[in-house]
């Protein structure tokens, strides 16, 4: 089986893409992928999507990025 590269900071993001007609795009981080030796990724996943599409993405700084939490209120609109 592949290792993957030592640094635990070489890694990408791992998106759920679930798309809904008239709708918005959501896009779901799901976990990371880490490049192997041989140039094969890993994926560590925190959820797998039903429906939809997964997408392997570099990090950028938006990623790192803390977030505002929305309350339930707020999305309830």
């Amino acid at each position: 089986m592949n290792e993957p590269n030592d640094s635990p900071k070489d890694y990408k993001i791992v998106w759920a893409i679930h798309e809904q007609p008239g709708k918005r795009t959501r896009w779901t981080r799901v976990g990371a992928a880490f490049e192997n030796r041989d140039g094969s990724l890993t994926l560590l996943l925190d959820a797998v999507p039903i429906h939809g599409r997964l997408q392997v993405r570099e990090k950028s700084e938006w990623d790192e990025a803390p977030r505002k939490r929305a309350l339930p209120e707020q999305l309830a609109g």
